[in-house]
């Protein structure tokens, strides 16, 4: 039986939420965790329209790619956009999770699923990354118990390291102690010096999950009083939002321009030489023109992105960058369908579909 809680459990294996950028809102925004899911919607935006289709269906759940609540709000009515959404989700009994800037960063998130569509190869990341705080976990114990707590560890959260996860530094050694009157130790005997043989392991964590992997150490360890240290590290970058490829052939801006429209059923306005020849190709999808400048550093001839201000266009075109803005939900619909799909893998028991809005309404232009 899924409930809210698994969709949410799901998300974090799919879309981690250390991944989103520090101004994003994500995660479960309306609703109760322990609500019991049979069907689910999965929409670009948390629009009215997908809401009411989410309650005429009879799903529990509408996971959107864009927040509901983004700012502070002073009070929940039919006042407001977001306040009269907040109450139709609620009278309807659908909780509303926000999978953003997460998904975007996430393998196989909006940005590869644009790289998929277009059949670019040595897809790479690039661009804006999540910055958060690490501690580096170094703790000493005896060498059989190490991957005992390693593993106790790695599920508390420590050990992650990009797409790798229980990373560990294992270092062989000496301890000596003499235990006080009243001690137990796990070796040796109270009020003498002893020398076991000990290693001394290292993992990175996030600050956030301090608690829980302190936590984790104490109930694994052997020893009666374990010596462990967490130390304050510089932040560090997570998974960048943007990705790069290389096109299967050569073709010239003007002939990319036409099959993105092509491919995503949109209408583009470009920026270059419609000459020019094309081979490294850079996407990020929504509001992402200030990218532009992180592709050409990656050696990109071009970026793909939803919307484009006026002075990015002017710079980019006067620096030789060709820039083609393809609409915003030209460039997300198609990570919200992969998302869709992750979805029903991840939670089978649940009942998936994608909100397609009709065009000229709820956010789709036409």
């Amino acid at each position: 039986m899924a409930t809210v809680h698994s969709v949410l459990q799901a998300l974090e294996d799919i879309a981690p939420a250390r991944f989103a950028f520090d101004f994003d809102k994500v995660g479960l925004q309306v609703g109760d965790q322990q609500q019991v899911v049979s069907k689910g919607v999965v929409s670009l935006d948390r629009s009215m329209a997908a809401v009411e289709y989410a309650a005429s269906i009879g799903a529990q759940v509408l996971v959107a790619h864009h927040p509901l609540i983004f700012r502070p709000i002073d009070s929940v009515s039919n006042r407001t956009h977001v306040g009269r959404t907040i109450l139709k989700l609620v009278q309807s009994n659908i909780a509303f999770i926000a999978a953003h800037t997460n998904w975007d960063s996430a393998q196989g998130g909006v940005n590869d699923a644009l790289c998929k569509l277009f059949g670019l190869v040595n897809v790479h990341s690039f661009g804006t990354a999540a910055e958060v705080e690490q501690l580096k976990l170094v703790f000493f114990c005896p060498p059989e118990s190490a991957d005992t707590i390693i593993d106790a560890c790695s599920e508390a959260g420590a050990g992650q390291i990009g797409l790798y996860r229980r990373c560990a530094f294992v270092n062989p050694g000496t301890g000596t102690f003499v235990g006080q009157e009243g001690s137990r130790p796990s070796v040796g005997e109270s009020g003498r010096i002893e020398q076991v043989p000990e290693v001394r392991v290292e993992m990175l964590l996030r600050s956030d999950r301090q608690r829980a992997v302190s936590r984790a150490l104490l109930r694994t360890h052997p020893y009666e009083e374990p010596a462990f240290d967490l130390f304050q590290l510089a932040g560090a970058r997570e998974q960048a939002a943007g990705r790069m490829g290389e096109l299967p052939q050569k073709v010239t801006l003007a002939e990319l321009s036409a099959n993105v429209e092509k491919v995503l059923g949109t209408k583009c306005l470009t920026w270059g030489d419609p000459a020019r020849e094309i081979r490294s190709v850079a996407f990020v999808g929504g509001a992402a023109d200030d990218e532009w400048r992180s592709a050409q550093r990656e050696n990109a001839d071009a970026l793909i992105t939803g919307e484009v201000k006026q002075h990015n266009a002017l710079e980019a075109a006067e620096s030789g960058f060709a820039l083609i803005a393809a609409g915003h939900y030209a460039t997300e619909q198609p990570g919200v369908v992969e998302l869709c799909d992750r979805l029903r893998n991840a939670v089978d028991e649940v009942e998936w579909t994608v909100f397609v809005p009709e065009k000229g309404l709820a956010g789709r232009p036409f």
